[in-house]
């Protein structure tokens, strides 16, 4: 993929790169994290907030395993320490979601998942960015 984005779209920033690369791995544990948000909330009955930690959680889960080798090529054997270190950042991915949705439904009166997509795009940068130079530097 690196070589694709340099070489046939003339990407030359690694940096860069990394941050597409991240967002298309991304797509699948967004996926899971979305179509759980939906299911608990609509067809289970959960409240939104729960359905939305039950669904992020899971999320984060799948997203460690891809982000460590395919976005950022990461070989530590270390797993706990380093999942351990994920799940932090995640916690802070969390409650930026959470507050997020909690503040799109509860003050603007605005759908749960519309809220769900304004908090992915603004979290996305802070999960990058701390995976990048935290979790997998």
């Amino acid at each position: 993929m690196n070589e694709i984005l340099e070489n046939r779209f003339g990407i030359k920033s690694v940096i860069v790169r990394q941050f597409i690369i991240y967002g298309m791995v991304a797509l699948i544990p967004t996926a899971v994290d979305f179509s759980l948000l939906y299911f608990l909330t609509e067809f289970a009955g959960v409240y939104y907030l729960l359905s939305l930690t039950i669904a992020f959680s899971i999320a984060a889960i799948v997203s460690y395993f891809a982000q460590k080798r395919l976005t950022f090529k990461n070989g530590s054997q270390r797993y706990a320490p380093q999942f351990s270190v994920f799940c932090l950042i995640s916690l802070v991915g969390l409650l930026i979601n959470a507050g997020i949705v909690f503040g799109a439904v509860e003050f603007f009166g605005l759908w749960y998942m519309f809220g769900k997509v304004v908090a992915t795009g603004v979290s996305y940068i802070w999960n990058f960015s701390a995976h990048k130079y935290i979790t997998f530097r």
